[in-house]
């Protein structure tokens, strides 16, 4: 499986250097630093370098959107040097805003994460991948702690996360697991049971939601922490070589992520 997921990741690689959502779309920052790190691949660092805007930021749609949700994996994805330092000071710079006390959506309001865009409410996704990226790169910042404290304030009752809150109107949502793949990633280092409890929501979750993003997001963070389930691995080998994830170049990049050596760039060293 970890072979075929990289083979067939390689094989959607633009003749510009970088990588599309799937087959025969344009280049876009996502898949493209996703599978950097995946394959190793110098010519899609190139095509990051060149689309680098000039804030150091990677932005997906239009400007009005403002998306720069792809900008902590585009830094991941970069060699060491000035550019992978300005993407990371995109992320430090452009948290989402605080927003106050809301009873019909209990939250922490003095943390803030990060948004699918950057004026937007910080959502668990989002957070988690920025939360990663410093830790693994610029450990030292101090927008860790508020990461980890959304982290925590997300949490769904039992552990995992939903797409945003842990309650709405009243309601207590359910886990979800890509979301708390994305979330174990970047909690790897905590030993206050958050992780453990992302853990079992995982090894819940998996067998009832099947996917191949969601799957190989799952299999990623279970390795990253030396935690692989080989009943899961083979399903998900199984997935991709009766369906190739159906050319989504993102689910094959974590796919291939999940093993070594790759494995190491999303490793949080304790």
């Amino acid at each position: 499986m970890p072979a075929d997921a990289a083979q067939l990741l390689a094989m959607l690689q633009n003749s510009d250097g970088g990588f599309p959502p799937s087959a025969g779309g344009a280049s876009e920052p996502e898949p493209t630093a996703l599978a950097a790190i995946a394959l190793d691949n110098a010519a899609a660092r190139g095509w990051l370098e060149s689309h680098q805007r000039s804030d150091g930021g990677f932005i997906v749609g239009p400007e009005s959107v403002l998306n720069d949700s792809p900008t902590p994996l585009a830094a991941l994805g970069l060699a060491p040097g000035d550019r992978r330092d300005r993407a990371l000071d995109y992320v430090v710079q452009h948290q989402a805003p605080q927003l106050g006390p809301d009873d019909r959506i209990p939250h922490d309001p003095n943390t803030r994460g990060w948004g699918w865009t950057s004026k937007t409410f910080g959502w668990v996704e989002p957070s988690a991948r920025a939360l990663l990226v410093l830790k693994l790169l610029r450990p030292d910042a101090q927008q860790i702690s508020d990461g980890d404290a959304v982290m925590t304030d997300r949490e769904c009752q039992g552990g995992g996360w939903n797409y945003g809150n842990k309650e709405v109107m009243g309601t207590k949502y359910e886990p979800f697991l890509q979301t708390t793949a994305a979330g174990l990633m970047s909690v790897q280092d905590r030993t206050d049971g958050i992780r453990e409890r992302a853990v079992a929501v995982i090894q819940r979750l998996w067998p009832n939601e099947p996917g191949g993003l969601g799957w190989a997001m799952a299999s990623a963070a279970l390795h990253a922490i030396q935690r692989p389930e080989a009943e899961f691995d083979a399903e998900l080998a199984a997935l991709v070589a009766d369906t190739q994830l159906f050319g989504d170049a993102v689910a094959l990049a974590w796919a291939a992520i999940a093993v070594e050596p790759a494995i190491q760039a999303i490793r949080i060293r304790q």
